[in-house]
């Protein structure tokens, strides 16, 4: 008898931990509000929606944007949540519908939108121009072992054709060497950048020295300094720099540079990485020019308002405006591209009051002629 009752105990004991453990992989909201039972119900999936998301999102590390948010709240009825219940008989306050609620959150569903997301807004692209000497000789501008060695380590970056960035330099007036720190020349290779649909430009110097023989062992130790900076194309700010050193004995130092430079930029790589990937939050930075409208106009027209509201558009500010010429420059943090944000702004015209049509439209820059 004693032994049947232990069984029993063992068994209810094992039912209990299993329905906690159920009962843990549902999510409870109470006192949901709706005009009628079937809005409750929307809003309670909503609610359920918000804390099983924000739950995956924080234990992931992963960035959400509000557009992504709101998207994935608001399809909530199209398989984001599942086995939803109505918890007890629902309530009247006043005019409102009230119930609580259960239900368990279609993690895959989510991982799924999370992950188009993502693919949505892509990788930044890159263009870099690094001027290189390996002990004291300049390596050939686009074809050093650093830009090698970057694009080989930054693999979460897209990297553009180096080759074709030094033509287009070329004929901005600007040249592959003596770039860093020379603002001028780091103007022109920021219009070239633009003009490849980059948005990110990587510029930065790399040197090489043999510091001599190690105590008669036959290895030469050399060392590596990296300097270099990540600018926004879109608005020509710095997001991202840092100086970084590596140092590798080897019996030739062609060798020992090669190794060197490998070990500065493996240095850098996690820093710079945190950098980038904070200021990309926001999405990356679009510069639009309106062509033919007035500062007065653009204001009681609420054209920048109107691009805010744009679902992914982060941040929006006005650089620029003569109404002498009637050009109004301005930027937009947004999480996709130049490309995209003009669509979608053509997608809204009726929103903006007034025609326009497009001059130039990039990754970084768009230019917008208004037509009345």
């Amino acid at each position: 008898m004693k032994k049947l009752f232990l069984y029993f105990i063992l068994v209810f004991s094992y039912f209990c931990s299993s329905a906690e453990k159920k009962k843990d992989d549902y999510i409870y909201v109470y006192n949901v509000t709706g005009v009628n039972l079937i809005d409750a119900e929307l809003n309670a999936k909503r609610k359920i929606l918000e804390k099983g998301l924000g739950e995956l999102v924080e234990g992931r590390s992963q960035v959400i944007d509000a557009e992504l948010k709101e998207k994935v709240v608001n399809s909530s009825v199209e398989g984001f949540v599942i086995d939803f219940q109505k918890l007890g008989p629902a309530r009247k306050d006043q005019a409102l519908t009230v119930i609580d609620a259960k239900g368990k959150v279609n993690a895959k569903a989510i991982e799924d939108a999370l992950r188009q997301r993502y693919e949505d807004i892509g990788k930044p692209r890159f263009l870099m121009i690094i001027e290189e000497k390996l002990n004291g000789v300049a390596s050939k501008p686009g074809q050093t072992v650093t830009e090698n060695e970057i694009a080989a380590t930054f693999t979460e970056f897209d990297f553009l054709d180096r080759e074709q960035f030094i033509r287009i330099l070329a004929k901005e007036g600007g040249r592959p060497v003596g770039v860093y720190g020379n603002s001028n020349l780091e103007d022109k290779a920021v219009q070239a950048a633009a003009e490849m649909g980059a948005e990110i430009l990587l510029i930065g110097v790399s040197e090489t020295k043999n510091i001599g023989e190690i105590e008669n062992s036959g290895l030469y130790s050399i060392q590596a300094t990296l300097r270099f900076k990540f600018v926004d194309v879109g608005s020509a700010r710095i997001i991202a720099s840092e100086n970084s050193t590596g140092a590798f004995p080897h019996v030739s130092p062609d060798t020992g540079s090669i190794e060197a430079i490998k070990k500065a930029v493996g240095k850098a790589h996690p820093k710079i990485r945190e950098q980038v990937s904070q200021k990309w939050k926001r999405g990356t930075t679009i510069r639009i020019t309106f062509e033919g409208i007035s500062y007065d106009e653009f204001i009681d027209k609420g054209v920048e308002q109107t691009i805010r509201n744009i679902p992914g558009v982060n941040h929006t500010s006005v650089k620029t405006s003569s109404n002498a010429n009637n050009m109004i420059v301005m930027e937009v943090q947004a999480l996709f591209s130049g490309t995209m944000l003009y669509q979608k702004m053509r997608d809204r015209r009726s929103d903006f009051g007034f025609n326009f049509t497009q001059k130039e439209v990039k990754p970084s820059v768009i230019y917008i002629v208004v037509t009345k």
